[in-house]
């Protein structure tokens, strides 16, 4: 059951970042309901698999996808 949380989570996290609704760190945190340290750890898994580049932008005070280099 733990592996359908993790999915779940890494799922809807995607659909936020799509969105541009992530907010902070900690905000996201609180969002899906994990610990700051795990957001990060579930963004640098996102890294290694996904085709687009995700950061943080201050502009628009969300995580978002772009293009790899």
């Amino acid at each position: 059951m733990a592996g359908l949380k993790y999915y779940e989570r890494t799922k809807y996290l995607i659909e936020l970042i799509e969105k541009k609704k992530t907010g902070s760190p900690g905000e996201l945190a609180s969002k899906i309901g994990v610990t700051k340290r795990m957001v990060y750890h579930i963004l640098d898994d996102l890294r290694l698999c996904l085709e687009q580049e995700i950061s943080y932008s201050k502009q628009e005070e969300s995580y978002v996808f772009s293009e790899k280099s």
